[in-house]
């Protein structure tokens, strides 16, 4: 019986974790051996030489951080203010705060949030395209770079590329290390 519990509760405690498998965080997932097919030729941003890794890798463009950064000043502006900082019951989305937030996670799972719960009581939501454009504009406010391909509108493309900078910086003990240029 003890056993039986003891598994259970270690069945928990992976669950809870909620860390994705290392073989989805390889930079070149076609390139690890084993992968499953779905890894290996999933959509993801940027050319075929290999998806990106974590988000100091480019995984948007300029000019959709520059489209996104429209949409944010006509709907999220409001809740979230022109810095980003929110309020007392709104999150910042900018800064130690935020990355700290979102470091366990994949940009797949910070756009599910944005597509699926902002703005919250209006009736309409944004589109996929809104929702990537947007999050590319508040990428580029937390400093992450630019890249060539625009960050994809698609859940399994971004599920591939974690927030946090090394994989092994994942652990909610540690602060997630701040990309270059933040502000």
């Amino acid at each position: 019986m003890r056993r039986w519990l003891a598994a259970i509760a270690m069945l928990a405690i992976g669950c809870a974790a909620r860390i994705p498998p290392k073989e989805i965080w390889a930079p070149d997932a076609s390139a690890v051996p084993g992968a499953p097919a779905a890894v290996q030729n999933a959509g993801v941003v940027g050319p075929t030489s290999g998806a990106p890794g974590t988000l100091s890798d480019g995984v948007y463009s300029k000019e959709q951080s520059q489209r996104g950064q429209v949409i944010y000043f006509t709907t999220c502006v409001r809740c979230h203010k022109a810095e980003m900082t929110g309020s007392q019951i709104v999150p910042p989305i900018i800064g130690e705060p935020f990355l700290a937030r979102w470091s366990r996670k994949t940009v797949g799972d910070l756009f599910e949030w944005v597509r699926t719960s902002m703005p919250p009581f209006d009736t309409e939501r944004l589109s996929r395209q809104e929702s990537a454009d947007v999050l590319a504009y508040i990428l580029s406010r937390n400093g992450f770079p630019a890249g060539d391909a625009e960050l994809a509108a698609d859940f399994d493309a971004l599920r591939l590329i974690r927030v946090a900078s090394d994989p092994d910086k994942t652990d909610a003990s540690t602060t997630p290390q701040s990309p270059a240029g933040f502000r």
